[in-house]
């Protein structure tokens, strides 16, 4: 769409929300993409609310609360590469550059001085400002100018001050720019201000808007509006300029009709009667396909019919006053001026109807949005610029392509050829790959082939994300969550004939093929990852399907490969590569990792080879079926800069934005990754068994490599995976990383790919040497300043519960997937929590930070604390090292490194002793800092495990439970280290003498009677020791020595374990003990005595708060006054009777201040 339209509003004031909503109401019935407002009344607090309340941008000038101020509303439509602002004269003379790729336009917005000797400055200054722009840009000068060119034809009465207007009439001739609106209506005399005064009547066409004579012909129309709510007329102009306003490239479902009664009724009436008509169609499918589009219809109708009736009346109104003020000023007739005013008033009235339903919708989403994590929150997070928008590609031969259809012509080509096949079945290549690899159970088989049930159906659909950009058809998770009991049979019925008959409806093999920008030149196509836009419908399926399929994964996938697997992370492979890089250093070993980048993989899997490859996993062909059906002849419309091109054939690759697309993906690269394991030789480090070979999530690929032969297999490998497969891997994104003395040479590398010596980035994360290591950290300041500024426009306005969501959501945020597997430089996290506390006080600090980091359920705010989610994740990688899968693939490396600790040898173990008698200088700062996290807790043994195994392997030194050392055998820990006796298994077997015995009766005594009984039975050769033995439970509590306290008290204290004890747990319990000095002995609330009363009080007394109300009066206290007291955090209900009780605010017997926040 090209034409946008402008309109300029004199609105006498708007710091009432209710004409706030009249304003944003008027610009939404009138289509408005830009809104000149003049006497806004605004200053900086108010200016929050404005920004927030308006969907689009709003951009304001202020002047005083009383007088003046100018605004620009822009529409979410409108959507320039950049805004530039300039407040030129503050309050009266606003100027907003809108740059779009091949033009600008200029929007100045103005509100002359009333005096006439200001006005005259005032102009004199807008003259200058009009003189910068240049004659090519787009210019837009509106506004109130108080003062007319020509007042025989604009006023009624004469011009109050001639030499401003003589100013005036200089600018217009002197800049080359015209009146639009008297440029359209060159001999009709109407006005946009009126004033009835008594019996007479002051009117003028003060409101005007003024563009360059040149480009006076973008503009269609420009008419003058009455508007109920302020004594001026709104001035509405269209406008046409080529891919200014793009249109929405397809329609999507309101989801303000989910809650809409009359709409419901409505859907069900016809779906009942559709329901009927299903042997009208060919097939089940098709009947589907086109009750869609009906429901489409109904939709967009019922939305039209809701509003075209006031729409209608406001039509009719308007016109009517603008007849009635040519008729009161002609005949000066006062019944006519009267009925005018009453006609005004009617127009208002009329208007308040869509007003009081906005506010309603507005009160009720910041009460709902404002305190929670919502898209609606999230999205009040200021953006710059137009991420999505394509403003040039680059051809094949290099040239630069700016015109919007050969963009649009570039990027299909492109992609339709990523997309054609380029699959040639080598069939000897092909076995080769596909020859020995694992098969799932035919009870799994079993499982995979059951039929879809409404069960399976409705699980997916309320697991499924509402705000997510719908399919093709429009209709959003949202529409199907609210009428799933109108149409959830039949979308079983539906799918169930689709996997029938082998194919889906049009509508769900047909994908919006959406781009998003990648790290690059955003000129090269390359860089632009391309997102499939599902239909919900389709997702519900390949989701059921995802989750069946999920059960199977870990049977066919190799540990090596972490993704779509339960129970293996990304971070598993991080934690891999460091601890490798970190032993070949420190045992100057040889070795070398290859990062291997293969090109498009999600985009460039064969469909052909996919079906191959599950065959060969035996899936049966019952569920191999099920998941052809999803992509066959399927096509993707590309969605590019709003606009929808047309649909492509898709014979490869995985649609990203389906649930099975990951694990599909994983399938098909599982060949290679079998026959590089059993192929390479890798990385043997000292004391291993196997050879560690490569390191995989999704596509992302390390290769381990020992020598020049490894290098060689690799490549060739590669090579017939690339033609048994039509996969491409590009050696020039690869990298290579050395580590070791190589004294025999560096292995050549493929294509001039190079060895690098310091490190490389895998998963997002730096590893390496330790200088290398922090790049990590390098920009994570500048990233959190900036995530906080985009936040402080909203910060007089937000809650503090809204503060600690930004403040938890997305800045903390960012620095987690470092801190999961890195250690922050000392000192960061304590420089980045100061910056997050000054944001969420904005002032004075009230609370000590050891409250503010509880939960609200303890009389904290819930903010969080960046050591304690450290310290967090440190146990969850002990909890995973210790008690996690038996086939964790770092668990070997992480040991090796633990062994270093006091070189005694000793890895898990070691979590059984005191961690205050270990010398920790050996280990890398990563492990140092698990050690202290751990040392956070006291730790007690539970005895009731039965393991022979763990028994073994109990330590007798550093604290543990058989630690016997002390005052009577001194220098024995020493002796015992020196000696290598450090495990009840090394004493086993030891001769008896007179000092040995006197020690093997305390070790004796210091066992269990079932302790005694296990290495009885093991020495007699009853009993052998099993390795897979779980760990020893660790029950865990606060280490606080002799501080106690109410808020001191152990989170869940019987979960508190090893085994059990999950994050949260984890993280509320580290927060208690790193702050327990400030938390030591505090009250849960202030209000728990009255002050200066000794010993502990019978409870608050509201009359020490307020005079109690008149009886029978409803009273309630305004949450204004709560949010002022920050000191507050948390409350008792008396038992003494007062006018709370009545109030559902308070239900439960405690409650929190928080709650108004």
């Amino acid at each position: 769409m090209d034409v946008f339209k402008l309109g300029v509003l004199n609105i006498n004031g708007a710091r009432d929300l209710r004409k706030r909503q009249s304003v944003y109401e008027t610009a939404t019935l009138k289509k408005i993409d830009v809104l000149f407002l003049q006497e806004t009344h605004s200053d900086f607090n108010i200016e929050a609310e404005w920004r927030r309340e308006w969907r689009g941008e709003a951009i304001l000038s202020h002047l005083t609360p009383l007088s003046g101020g100018v605004g620009l509303l822009f529409s979410r439509a409108f959507n320039p590469n950049s805004l530039e602002v300039q407040h030129c004269v503050q309050g009266r003379l606003l100027l907003v550059k809108a740059q779009f790729h091949h033009f600008k336009l200029v929007f100045i917005n103005i509100y002359a001085p009333t005096a006439g000797a200001e006005r005259k400055q005032f102009f004199l200054k807008l003259s200058e400002v009009v003189s910068g722009c240049g004659s090519e840009d787009y210019l837009f000068v509106g506004g109130d100018f108080n003062c007319t060119e020509d007042a025989t034809l604009d006023r009624n009465h004469a011009e109050p001050h001639p030499a401003s207007q003589h100013v005036l009439k200089q600018l217009v001739h002197s800049q080359g720019v015209v009146d639009v609106w008297r440029r359209m209506h060159p001999d009709c005399r109407q006005y946009t201000w009126s004033h009835c005064r008594e019996s007479r009547v002051s009117s003028a066409r003060l409101d005007r808007i003024y563009c360059f004579k040149h480009h006076v012909n973008v503009f269609r129309r420009c008419d003058i509006l009455p508007v109920g709510f302020t004594d001026h007329c709104l001035l509405l102009s269209s406008i046409f300029i080529r891919d200014v306003r793009p249109r929405s490239a397809y329609w999507h479902f309101n989801s303000v009709l989910t809650f809409d009664r009359s709409f419901r009724e409505a859907l069900m009436f016809f779906w009942q009667g559709f329901r009927q008509r299903k042997g009208d169609f060919s097939s089940l499918r098709q009947w589907w396909d086109h009750g869609k589009t009906q429901i489409k219809l109904l939709c967009q109708q019922h939305t039209l019919n809701v509003t075209s009736d006031i729409t209608r009346s406001m039509k009719d109104l308007e016109t009517e006053i603008v007849e009635l003020e040519h008729l009161s000023e002609s005949t000066g007739n006062r019944g006519d001026f009267e009925n005018l005013k009453r006609k005004k008033m009617a127009l208002a009235d009329l208007l308040n109807v869509k007003v009081q339903g906005a506010l309603v919708r507005s009160r009720y989403q910041t009460i709902t949005g404002m305190d929670a994590p919502s898209s609606f929150f999230f999205s009040l997070e200021k953006k710059a610029g137009q991420g999505r928008v394509i403003h040039a590609l680059l051809s094949d031969t290099g040239e630069e392509i700016t015109e919007p259809g050969q963009i649009r012509r570039t990027a299909v080509g492109f992609y339709s050829s990523l997309y054609g096949s380029e699959f040639k079945e080598e069939q000897e290549l092909l076995e080769g790959f596909l020859r020995g690899l694992p098969r799932v159970s035919e009870e799994t088989n079993t499982e995979l082939e059951a039929c879809l049930d409404m069960q399976e159906l409705r699980a997916a659909l309320q697991a499924m994300p509402t705000g997510r950009s719908p399919g093709i058809d429009g209709l959003t998770a949202k529409f199907y969550k609210a009428f799933w009991d109108i149409l959830g049979t039949d979308v079983l019925d539906v799918h169930n004939e689709c996997l029938a008959s082998g194919s889906l409806p049009v509508s769900c093999r047909r994908a919006v093929l959406t781009l998003l920008p990648k790290k690059g030149n955003l000129q090269d196509i390359k860089n632009w990852r391309p997102v499939s836009l599902l239909c919900v419908d389709y997702k519900l399926l390949s989701k059921v399907l995802a989750s069946r399929l999920g059960r199977a994964m870990e049977q066919v996938i190799h540990r090596d490969q972490t993704n779509c697997v339960p129970g293996r992370s990304m971070v598993d492979n991080i934690h891999l590569i460091r601890d490798v890089l970190e032993v070949s250093s420190s045992l100057d070993i040889d070795a070398g990792q290859i990062s291997v980048d293969q090109e498009k993989a999600f985009d460039r899997v064969e469909h052909s080879f996919l079906w191959r490859v599950m065959e060969s996993f035996g899936f049966s062909a019952g569920f191999i079926a099920k998941i052809q059906v999803l992509y066959r002849d399927i096509e993707s419309v590309l969605k590019i800069n709003g606009s929808l091109c047309a649909p492509f054939r898709v014979c490869r690759g995985v649609r990203q934005g389906c649930a099975l697309s990951g694990m599909l993906d994983a399938l098909s690269l599982e060949p290679l990754l079998s026959k590089l394991c059993s192929s390479l030789q890798g990385l043997l480090l000292p004391g291993f068994s196997e050879s560690m070979i490569l390191s995989a999530y999704a596509d992302d690929l390390i290769v381990f490599i020992r020598n020049q032969g490894d290098v060689d297999i690799l490549v060739n490998i590669i090579k017939d995976f690339n033609v048994a497969s039509a996969a491409r891997v590009s050696w020039g994104k690869s990298e290579a990383l050395a580590v070791g003395r190589w004294h025999g040479g560096l292995p050549v590398l493929p294509q001039n790919l190079t060895w690098r010596r310091e490190g490389l980035k895998y998963l997002g994360i730096y590893v390496g040497k330790e200088h290398f290591v922090q790049k990590n950290w390098e920009t994570v300041m500048e990233k959190v300043e900036a995530k906080l500024s985009k936040w402080r426009w909203l910060l007089p306005k937000m809650s503090l519960r809204g503060r600690v969501l930004v403040l938890n959501n997305l800045v903390s945020s960012q620095l987690w997937h470092r801190l999961t597997s890195a250690d922050p430089p000392p000192g960061l996290l304590a420089q980045i929590q100061r910056k997050m506390i000054d944001f969420f006080w904005d002032g004075l600090h009230w609370v000590p930070q050891g409250v503010l980091f509880l939960d609200r359920e303890e009389g904290g705010q819930g903010l969080v604390h960046l050591a304690s989610r450290t310290a967090t994740f440190r146990l969850q990688f002990l909890q995973r090292y210790l008690a996690g899968p038996a086939d964790l693939v770092w668990r070997g490396v992480a040991s090796c490194i633990l062994r270093r600790a006091n070189k005694l040898g000793l890895d898990n173990v070691l979590f059984l002793t005191d961690p205050k008698f270990l010398n920790l200088k050996g280990l890398p700062p990563f492990y140092q800092s698990l050690f202290k996290c751990w040392a956070l807790f006291s730790r007690r043994r539970c005895l009731k495990a039965d393991s022979l195994h763990w028994l073994l392997k109990e330590p007798l030194i550093h604290g543990s439970r058989l630690d016997i050392s002390g005052a009577s055998t001194p220098g024995l820990t020493g002796r015992l280290i020196q000696s290598g006796t450090l495990t009840v298994g090394s004493l086993l077997g030891m001769q008896s003498i007179r000092v040995s015995q006197g020690l093997l009766e305390k070790w004796r005594s210091a066992l269990t009677p079932r302790d005694r009984s296990l290495l009885r039975r093991y020495s007699q050769g009853e009993l052998s020791p099993d390795a897979e033995d779980p760990f020893p439970e660790v029950l865990l509590s606060l280490e606080l020595g002799d501080l106690s306290g109410p808020l001191l008290k152990t989170t869940q204290p019987e979960r508190l374990s090893l085994h059990k004890a999950d994050k949260k747990i984890f993280y509320r319990n580290c927060v208690k003990s790193i702050h327990k000095g400030g938390l030591s002995n505090r009250p849960p609330t202030v209000w728990s005595q009255r002050p200066g009363q000794a010993g502990p009080a019978p409870g608050p007394q509201w009359r020490i708060l307020y005079k109690p109300p008149f009886e029978k009066t409803d009273w309630r206290p305004p949450v204004e006054d709560f949010t002022r007291c920050h000191r507050l955090q948390c409350f008792y209900l008396c038992p003494q009777p007062c006018c709370f009780k009545h109030m559902p605010l308070l239900p439960s017997e405690r409650d929190y201040l928080s709650r108004f926040y």
